[in-house]
C-alpha cells in the first residue's frame, strides 16, 4: 500500500488538505477534539516516507514532556524514520550547551528548579511573597521584560505588586550569579542572547532544521516565539498548531498573537486551514461549548459535532462550596463501570476540600500530581488540558479573575474535556467562570 493511501486514509478531508501541505507555512487552528494530532503525525510521517524531509533535520516541538511522549509513540507507529520530538525547554536548553561550550569563555553554569529559585527568592527578600516574586519574575522574562520596563509592563497588563518588587528580582539576579546558576526562563534569554550576538551561531542554528512542527501554538511566549524564529530561520517547511479559544496561560506569557499572526514569520507560502469537526464529545456538550464563546468578540473557531451520540448536560447551583463539594461527591459515586471520570476545579484549594468529601464517603480517587491508581481523577482545569473522560464533574467556586476573556477560555477548556456527561455544579457569583455559564440553550447553538 502507497504511503500516502495508508497514513491518510483515517482522516477527513481538512485534515487530509494539511497532512498533505508540504512547503513554506502551514497554520493549523485545531479545535478541541478535532484530531490534531492524527493529522500532524501523518503529516511528517507522509513526507518521511516519501522523502520530501530528511529526518535528522526535521523536528516536532510540544510543551510538555506528556505531549511529547504522545508525539514520538504515534509517529513510531507511522514511520521507521526517527526525527527529534522533544519539549520547547529540553531544544533550547542542548542547543544552548551546545553554543556554550563553542562561544562563552565561562564555565556552563547549573541549572536550578523552582524549589530552588523559591529558597533563593525567600532569602533574598524574606519580606515578600516567594510564590508572588517567582511568577511575575516568569512572567516578565517569558515575555521579553527587563526589572526596569516591568513597571509600564504592569500598568499596560493591570498587574499589582508589592513595592521593592524591582530590587528583589535584581537581588535575587546577583545571588543566582554568585552560585553560578541559571532558572529555567534563563534558558531562552541567554540563548537569544547567544545567537543575536554571534553570526556564526546563528548560522549553525539555521542549518540544522529543514521542518519543524509546534503544537500549542497559542502558549508560546514572546522568548520562544523569537528562539522559534531563529531555528526556523532556513527551514523550508513550518507547521504551527494551535486554538485561539484554548489560551489559559497568559500568567506564564503566553500569548495566541503569535498564532493569530503567524503569516509573515516564517517561510512563505501562507496557508491556514481550520479544524473544527469534534471527534470526542457528544453533540449536547459541543452546543454547550459553543454557547460559552458565543457572546466573545473574538473569532474563535466554532465547533462542528462529529460523533451521532446526544450526550447530556446538567446545570445545579449551590449558594456555599461546602454544598457543592457534597454533590460533586455524590456524583462521582454514581460513576459507571468502566468509565473514566474527572472532577475538575478552578483551584487547587477547592480540590483538597473535594478530597474530604470524596474520602468521607469512600469514593477512591487520585489527583494528577500522583500516578494514576484508578477511581475518580481530581485535577485543576489547566492541568487538564490536552486530556479527556467519560464523564466531567465540573466544580465552579469563587475566583478572583484578572481577565474575563481568559476565565471564559479556561470554562470552554472544561467542557470540552468530557466525552459523554458533563455536570456543571457552581455557586453564582461576579467573579467567577459561572458568569459565562448560559442560562440555556436555544436551538441554533
Amino acid at each position: 500500500m502507497k504511503p500516502e493511501s495508508r497514513l491518510l486514509s483515517s482522516l477527513d478531508p481538512f485534515q487530509k488538505e494539511a497532512a498533505l501541505q508540504r512547503e513554506g507555512t502551514l497554520c493549523l487552528i485545531a479545535g478541541a477534539g478535532s484530531g490534531k494530532t492524527s493529522t500532524v503525525t501523518s503529516r511528517i510521517a507522509l513526507a518521511l516516507e516519501e522523502g520530501a524531509w530528511n529526518p535528522s533535520k526535521t523536528a516536532a516541538i510540544a510543551f510538555s514532556n506528556q505531549a511529547a511522549l504522545s508525539l514520538r509513540s504515534r509517529l513510531s507507529c507511522m514511520t521507521e524514520k526517527k526525527i527529534r520530538v522533544s519539549t520547547f525547554h529540553s531544544l533550547a536548553f542542548s542547543q544552548l550547551r551546545r553554543l556554550w561550550s563553542l562561544f562563552a569563555l565561562s564555565p556552563f553554569p547549573s541549572l536550578m528548579g523552582d524549589r530552588d529559585s523559591l529558597l533563593l527568592l525567600k532569602r533574598s527578600s524574606p519580606s515578600l511573597s516567594a510564590p508572588r516574586l517567582l511568577s511575575a519574575i516568569k512572567w516578565a522574562k517569558s515575555s521579553l521584560v527587563s526589572p526596569d520596563e516591568f513597571g509600564k509592563a504592569c500598568a499596560y497588563f493591570s498587574f499589582s505588586l508589592p513595592s521593592g518588587f524591582k530590587e528583589a528580582w535584581e537581588r535575587y539576579e546577583r545571588l543566582k550569579s554568585e552560585k553560578g546558576a541559571i532558572d529555567f526562563d534563563d534558558i531562552f534569554l541567554l540563548l537569544l542572547r547567544i545567537l543575536k550576538s554571534s553570526r556564526e551561531a546563528r548560522r549553525m542554528v539555521s542549518r540544522s532544521f529543514e521542518s519543524v512542527t509546534v503544537d500549542e501554538y497559542q502558549d508560546v511566549s514572546a522568548a520562544q516565539h523569537a528562539v522559534l524564529k531563529f531555528w526556523t530561520s532556513g527551514a523550508e517547511s513550518v507547521c504551527v498548531v494551535g486554538d485561539l479559544a484554548q489560551t489559559i496561560y497568559s500568567f506564564a506569557g503566553s500569548s495566541s498573537w503569535f498564532l493569530e499572526h503567524a503569516k509573515g514569520d516564517f517561510p512563505p507560502p501562507y496557508r491556514q486551514i481550520n479544524l473544527a469537526s469534534n471527534y470526542r464529545s457528544a453533540r449536547q456538550i459541543i452546543r454547550w461549548a459553543n454557547s460559552v464563546l458565543a457572546p466573545s468578540s473574538k473569532k474563535y473557531v466554532r465547533l462542528r459535532p462529529a460523533l451521532k451520540s446526544k450526550g447530556s448536560v446538567s446545570k445545579e447551583s449551590f449558594s456555599d462550596f461546602s454544598s457543592l463539594a457534597k454533590r460533586a461527591a455524590e456524583l462521582a459515586q454514581t460513576m459507571e463501570e468502566g468509565k473514566s471520570v474527572a472532577i475538575l476545579a478552578r483551584s487547587r484549594r477547592d480540590l483538597e476540600a473535594l478530597k474530604k468529601e470524596l474520602s468521607s464517603r469512600f469514593v477512591p480517587f487520585s489527583d494528577s500530581d500522583r500516578p494514576r491508581e484508578g477511581g475518580v481523577l481530581l485535577s485543576t482545569i489547566h492541568a487538564a488540558k490536552g486530556l479527556e473522560w467519560d464523564r466531567v464533574i465540573l466544580v465552579i467556586g469563587t475566583e478572583k479573575v484578572e481577565s474575563s476573556e481568559e476565565e471564559r477560555r479556561i470554562l470552554f477548556v472544561a467542557c470540552t474535556r468530557a466525552k459523554e456527561r458533563l455536570d456543571i455544579l457552581f455557586t453564582p457569583s461576579g467573579q467567577n467562570l459561572s458568569r459565562f455559564l448560559p442560562f440555556s440553550l436555544s436551538k441554533d447553538l
